[in-house]
């Protein structure tokens, strides 16, 4: 996946995190209801992602 797409993909899925947080009462205060733990799975999963590919590049490990 080239740079660009991958941070195309982590926003994406920070949108759809944020947007389910927003709406859904029962995933307030850190406790995820049953749909949105695989979303905020998969935004947690990018994002980890993007943060090593950006210390990579930076040379740090």
């Amino acid at each position: 996946m080239s740079r660009d797409e991958e941070f195309i993909a982590y926003m994406r899925a920070f949108e759809a995190s944020m947007t389910h947080l927003g709406s859904c009462a029962a995933c307030q205060n850190d406790q995820p209801c049953d749909v949105g733990r695989p979303i905020h799975a998969e935004f947690i999963t990018r994002q980890d992602a993007w943060n090593v590919r950006a210390r990579a590049e930076r040379g740090q490990s």
